[in-house]
């Protein structure tokens, strides 16, 4: 027979687990010099990263949400730069809205710079690659 104050306390830990990996959102962050260290985001929280387009030298930033997965993202930047990516052809944003993923890999030679929450991370002649563990 199971105590019932056992039972009270495992489901008591069960839903608080479970209620802080829903919110909670570990990530992986692997630096361009193969440094990696564990960072927390929430769940809802907002994103960005802003770089100069080498073409147009424009600036362009893209915008996320960290959702189950880095979610809703848009872009900001002036026509020409986003004639530049479409050709004019589509709507990059509606494009962009659409996509999601549990990775963001940004390398450039001439700078980005990623922001989540409070945490910011400068790339600068190399690549940053950003893994979100859990994914539920």
């Amino acid at each position: 027979m199971i105590r019932r104050p056992a039972v009270i306390g495992c489901t008591v830990l069960l839903v608080g687990l479970f209620a802080a990996g829903f919110v909670l959102k570990p990530a992986q962050v692997v630096t361009a010099d193969g440094r990696s260290r564990v960072v927390f985001f929430h769940r809802f929280q907002r994103g960005s990263f802003q770089f100069v387009n080498s073409v147009t030298h424009k600036p362009v930033t893209v915008h996320f949400r960290v959702l189950s997965r880095f979610d809703r993202f848009s872009i900001e930047t002036d026509e020409e730069t986003e004639n530049y990516y479409t050709s004019g052809t589509y709507d990059m944003d509606a494009l962009l809205s659409r996509q999601t993923t549990s990775s963001l890999k940004l390398c450039s030679m001439q700078g980005i710079e990623l922001s989540v929450g409070d945490d910011r991370w400068e790339i600068q002649d190399g690549c940053l690659e950003v893994t979100l563990l859990w994914t539920f």
